[in-house]
């Protein structure tokens, strides 16, 4: 069987997220939140250790969120690469303040342009999920192990897997995205101000029909860029595969390549929108409604190359 990748679905890709990126890169309050999803975090990993190292952003994107996290823990020199060029140019806009060594440069995660063992600490951050199959996804895990030093740690990280959120609700969004015309065209260009205007018809029509007072103001805050971009983010993408990317089948992959201290990590995702209500159960996958709604919970792993 030919497991060769199509230049055309990675060319998709790229121009959804790509254009994602810029939306995220423009409004100040949502770039804030991404870049800041890695505070308080270090990987599993003593702060100490990144002094002075050098690491690798496989398919990094155009807004910088882990490359300014890596300098923040005093990282000497980073590298970062996706597909294509375009993304080159924004990124660098966003890490001008930056004063370590940054590298920007084209390079497809399922052949990454690096001897082996060129990097200390190694990122594929939500990547591998969007390739074109699941032989691809674990080809792509292979090459960000290839080119980490031994010694060294490689972060990976997949999304939500599973329950009624990513295994029911999100896929049958994707399937009549693809099916149906409105609504792919309501996702594609969907704003704050088209969800303002529907608020606005909601409170004037419960005011008339039902002399209900509803608070418009507060329900427009739950739906800004932020939670717009996060819509297309999940819906809009040819292919994701992280229903698939069980923390066993993770796990598997790291032993397979001959990782130790193998760890599942856990994050918090301080939201602003409607999704911090959320947040809370997002993150305790624990709880009973939490299996309910998303199932294993969030996937990503660091391991060590002995």
């Amino acid at each position: 069987m030919n497991d060769q990748p199509s230049g055309f679905h990675a060319e998709v890709t790229r121009r959804i997220y790509e254009a994602q990126h810029r939306e995220i890169s423009a409004d100040p309050e949502t770039f804030r939140r991404i870049v800041g999803q890695y505070d308080g975090t270090t990987f599993g990993i003593d702060p100490d250790w990144f002094k002075g190292k050098t690491a690798l952003d496989a398919g990094c994107g155009n807004i910088g969120a882990m490359i300014r996290k890596l300098h923040s823990l005093g990282v000497a020199q980073i590298v970062g690469c996706d597909i294509g060029e375009g993304w080159i140019e924004p990124l660098s806009a966003n890490l001008t303040d930056l004063e370590c060594r940054v590298d920007l440069l084209h390079g497809d995660v399922l052949a990454l342009p690096f001897e082996n063992e060129s990097f200390d600490f190694v990122s594929v951050n939500g990547v591998l999920v969007q390739l074109e199959t699941m032989g691809h996804v674990r080809r792509g895990f292979a090459e960000g192990a290839r080119v980490t030093k031994h010694g060294g740690y490689y972060f990976t990280s997949y999304g939500p897997c599973g329950g009624v959120m990513q295994g029911v609700i999100m896929p049958a969004l994707r399937e009549h995205y693809r099916r149906d015309a409105e609504f792919k065209m309501l996702i594609d260009t969907i704003r704050p101000d088209t969800i303002d205007a529907v608020v606005d018809k909601v409170v004037a029509d419960a005011r008339a029909h039902a002399g209900q007072s509803l608070d418009g103001d507060f329900l427009k805050s739950l739906f800004g860029w932020d939670y717009c971009v996060f819509l297309r983010n999940f819906i809009q993408c040819p292919t994701c595969w992280t229903n698939e990317c069980t923390p066993a089948v993770v796990e598997s992959w790291y032993e397979e390549e001959g990782f130790g201290e193998v760890r599942r990590l856990e994050t918090y995702c301080v939201r602003s929108d409607i999704r911090k209500f959320f947040a809370p159960l997002h993150y305790d996958r624990y709880h009973w409604m939490s299996r309910i709604l998303y199932g294993e919970g969030y996937v990503q792993y660091i391991g060590r190359k002995p």
